[in-house]
């Protein structure tokens, strides 16, 4: 009898250490109530806010039964946050933007992200098949040689290549010195107007303070604030990465004889005081106050021409050495706006939960925000951006559809639209062939991933010694050359070439 009082005993604790243990594996996927919990880390715009706040994931949230810890990551140093997120033991379940397609492949080679092409043809992604099927080109370009897709899309409504900036000039300063904007048609004649804003007092508060001309040409803002476009005029574009199609090939933009001409003409303007002097030093919030302040005479962005203090009004690109060009991207599709980690142990939820961000309103609101305004005909308004006023949504660093057919059907047309539209009728004519939305092999990425990290290192380090007057560009140029060569150049430039070559022959 004792022995069985001991037996009984053991078998009670064995079953209530087995439903502890239970307990504990099910918690670490399970907040309080029971919900099923993830983790995921959103990168994007520092004045965004957090993720957590934002009222539109905690619907989506709320509708998948599911609670996510957000971790955000953005401003000056996002990407090396993010780097060291992704070679931590704690990994998120999910990422949202900041990584390029090498970066992408190189994490997958790893085993760090998982693939997802299973999960989408096994019932997941219900919205996304749909997407899928119905335009195959779409699935097409985010499957990577190896045959996997590790990363979903964001869908943009234009299949045709756009600008990433527009130049944009000072009005009220133009008045000022009675100046048309639209007179102002050659890297010449840009100078000149430079050379009056900083010296004739336009802010007519009688001291020399008027910032000229301002930007971000340092990476990674230089594409979508800088002057990767801009360069155009001298026949170059270092967008993403320092490379450009020409000649049906792909070649160095930071090599050519119209980058060395550019960077000439970059030292001249700032040696005079015409480029503001704090553009290799200013960081992303201040760039943006300095636009918001009205006292810059010229800049450039993607966004919209707004300001509290002054009206800033779009030019066309300017004539060059180079001709009338302006640097393009392919926007139709963004890769890299949602991954699943190794780490996530409920994978299927993830993806159902990414998947939802497709549904069209939904899309909208991901990517609008509190500027989304519902109309009475169930469609929707998006309402200018305000100064200083944040979207609270995730805007362009999410997957969603806002393909042409669900902008028709859902939203209305504004005066905004229009003049984006007019920016791009402005800026169509002068756009260079941007590089393709291609795809590398793992073995590709191994290689790139150093190669592109040092080269990029020399090309930006020595672009801003140059730009301030810090060495000599003609007796340095040779040297410049050698030091890329030695990094690997002709390696990189091959393997960018074997990876277009590819997509040219599945192109036709």
């Amino acid at each position: 009898m004792k022995c069985g009082k001991v037996f009984l005993c053991v078998l009670v604790l064995g079953l209530v250490f087995a439903y502890s243990g239970c307990n504990a594996k099910k918690a670490k996927h399970t907040d309080m109530s029971g919900t099923t919990a993830l983790t995921a880390v959103g990168y994007g715009d520092p004045w965004g806010g957090e993720w957590d706040d934002y009222p539109i994931l905690k619907e989506i949230e709320k509708q998948n039964d599911v609670s996510v810890k957000w971790t955000t990551v953005s401003g000056d140093g996002a990407d090396e946050k993010l780097g060291l997120i992704l070679s931590s033991k704690n990994l998120p379940d999910m990422i949202f933007s900041g990584l390029s397609t090498i970066k992408i492949s190189k994490y997958a080679a790893n085993g760090i992200i998982k693939p997802l092409e299973d999960l989408i043809d096994g019932g997941h992604a219900p919205h996304l098949k749909k997407i899928f099927e119905e335009n195959p080109e779409i699935r097409k370009a985010v499957t990577m040689p190896d045959g996997h897709i590790y990363a979903l899309p964001a869908i943009n409504p234009r299949a045709e290549p756009m600008m990433t900036t527009t130049l944009n000039i000072n009005k009220a300063w133009c008045d000022k010195l009675n100046i048309n904007p639209e007179s102002i048609k050659t890297v010449e004649d840009f100078t000149a107007l430079m050379r009056r804003f900083v010296t004739e007092d336009p802010n007519g508060n009688g001291t020399k303070d008027e910032k000229g001309f301002t930007f971000e040409p340092v990476p990674p803002y230089h594409v979508w604030n800088g002057d990767a476009d801009f360069s155009g005029a001298w026949g170059v574009t270092t967008d993403w990465d320092p490379v450009m199609v020409k000649d049906n090939g792909i070649v160095c933009s930071a090599v050519q004889e119209g980058y060395k001409k550019y960077i000439k003409w970059f030292a001249a303007m700032y040696r005079e005081g015409l480029i503001d002097k704090e553009v290799f030093t200013h960081d992303h919030n201040q760039y943006l106050a300095k636009i918001d302040g009205g006292n810059v005479g010229a800049y450039l962005t993607n966004g919209p021409i707004t300001s509290a203090k002054v009206v800033y009004v779009t030019i066309a690109p300017l004539e060059g050495p180079g001709g009338k060009l302006w640097g393009a991207e392919d926007f139709s599709i963004d890769k890299g706006r949602g991954l699943i980690t190794s780490a996530c142990k409920t994978p299927e939820l993830a993806m159902r939960f990414m998947d939802s961000f497709y549904e069209p309103v939904t899309s909208l609101k991901l990517a609008n925000g509190v500027y989304l305004k519902e109309l009475e005909n169930g469609k929707f308004e998006v309402l200018p951006n305000e100064s200083g006023k944040a979207s609270m949504a995730p805007g362009p660093y999410v997957a969603k559809n806002l393909s042409q057919s669900v902008r028709d059907q859902y939203l209305i047309e504004t005066e905004e639209d229009r003049k984006e539209m007019a920016r791009y009728k402005m800026y169509r004519p002068y756009l260079l062939q941007p590089l393709p939305l291609m795809n590398f092999t793992p073995e590709e990425v191994s290689e790139l991933s150093t190669l592109s990290t040092d080269i990029s290192k020399i090309i930006y380090e020595q672009k801003a010694k140059w730009c301030v007057g810090e060495g000599n560009i003609d007796t340095e140029w040779d040297t410049y050359i050698k030091a890329l060569q030695s990094v690997g150049l002709e390696k990189y430039l091959k393997i960018y070439n074997a990876a277009y070559q590819r997509y040219q022959a599945s192109a036709h």
